[in-house]
């Protein structure tokens, strides 16, 4: 399926998709799980010539040693899913996955080794569940969803689950063309409750839902308004209100995107501002991109002011994200950045690299491993069509290796 995005806020909102790393990227389409209104097509059996070289690799690890790993490749047909490569030793040996029934086509680690999948078949696609690393699996007795954007899976407190559930932009790119929703579990999924989620007010872009307790979550947003804000809930997400409105750090900007970062009680608002007049600038060609930094220590209650982070260069994604330790990492080029103090202060480190290999970014972070993409080329703008690679840090981000998955 492809995200189809009108007017200037839709291609926006694709733009910080592809910077955060929060959407699917491949041969420059973002993919979405098919919304409940057709059905999707049924895989064929492959032909033809081989698929070619990694595209891009999309990364998912419940702990430090159950991981996924999903492969999209130049040339691989539309209409058969990546392969997927899961590993329960940290990252040492993989093992394809495979469904003795139909093709998976997503997957996503939401608890150490819970799994969620979504499966095609001859109807509508239907979601699959794994307790035990993706080595059996049980099909969910209800779908909750009605739109459901990829990856836009689900996040977990133990038992208690929470889904944010929306719709694309219309062809105007004006507005939501359906409402927004928010999905409930109490037993690890397997059974899913609608929530009101009433409050939460019109938006161009917005984060994955987080939630500090059972009771107390954070949605982070740009609103219709084009301001950087965070709305919370008190009641497990039944209702909303604006908790937040970030003023804009750099006069003659606009925010590009929020990321909403969670290391224990500690919350991390990474914003990205342009003073482009136009439409967002795409991977390679940002100009005059900058980013900032605001925490919060009391679960979103109160938030600092912006504390400015690395300049990016033209072809950063200018995406941070939060290690084991609780520092803000970001991979900028060769360059890696790393702050310990919730961004009051960075240290730059020189990456060692594979030869003739460009980092692009940090894909995913767990205990003891950072895994990040890099292609083999520096033609960042066509990123989708750029022969990639996956590499694994041990150190913190300084040495990387290239992760050697099995042949398909």
């Amino acid at each position: 399926m492809v995200l189809e995005v009108g007017g200037e806020r839709g291609r926006r909102a694709l733009t910080w998709m592809v910077v955060a790393v929060l959407g699917l990227l491949a041969a420059g389409v973002v993919y979405l799980h098919p919304t409940l209104t057709a059905p999707a097509a049924r895989p064929v059996p492959e032909t033809g010539a081989p698929a070619g070289p990694p595209m891009f690799f999309n990364v998912s690890f419940g702990d430090a040693e159950h991981g996924a790993v999903q492969v999209f490749r130049r040339g691989n047909p539309p209409n058969r899913p990546p392969p997927i490569y899961l590993t329960a030793d940290g990252g040492r040996t993989w093992k394809r996955l495979t469904n003795p029934t139909n093709d998976i086509f997503a997957v996503a680690f939401v608890g150490r080794q819970r799994m969620l999948a979504e499966e095609l078949g001859r109807a509508l696609p239907r979601l699959l569940v794994s307790d035990n690393g993706g080595r059996t699996w049980q099909s969910l007795a209800i779908d909750p969803r009605q739109f459901v954007i990829s990856q836009s899976w689900p996040v977990f407190l133990g038992s208690d689950g929470w889904w944010l559930d929306w719709q694309a932009f219309s062809g105007t790119g004006a507005r939501l063309t359906g409402p927004v929703g928010l999905l409930h579990t109490s037993d690890g999924g397997r059974t899913w409750q609608r929530l009101a989620a009433s409050g939460i007010p019109p938006f161009a872009y917005v984060d994955r839902v987080r939630f500090v307790d059972q009771r107390h979550g954070l949605l982070a947003m740009i609103s219709a308004g084009d301001q950087a804000m965070i709305v919370a809930s008190s009641d497990g997400g039944a209702t909303w209100e604006p908790a937040v409105t970030f003023d804009t750090p750099l006069a003659d900007t606009r925010p590009l995107g929020i990321l909403l970062l969670q290391h224990g009680s500690r919350l991390l608002a990474w914003v990205a501002v342009s003073p482009s007049p136009g439409p967002g600038p795409i991977p390679g060609q940002q100009s005059g991109v900058r980013t900032f930094v605001s925490v919060s220590d009391d679960g979103g209650g109160t938030w600092g002011p912006f504390r400015p982070g690395p300049v990016p260069t033209p072809a950063s994604t200018a995406g941070a994200i939060v290690d084991d330790e609780g520092r803000l990492v970001v991979l900028d080029g060769h360059r890696l950045w790393i702050s310990a103090d919730g961004g009051a202060t960075w240290l730059a480190r020189v990456t060692v690299m594979p030869e003739g290999l460009i980092p692009a970014f940090i894909a995913a972070t767990v205990p003891g491993s950072l895994y990040a993409l890099a292609i083999e080329s520096s033609d960042i703008p066509r990123l989708g069509n750029a022969p990639a690679s996956l590499l694994r840090s041990s150190d913190g981000g300084i040495h990387w290796t290239e992760v050697r998955l099995p042949r398909a």
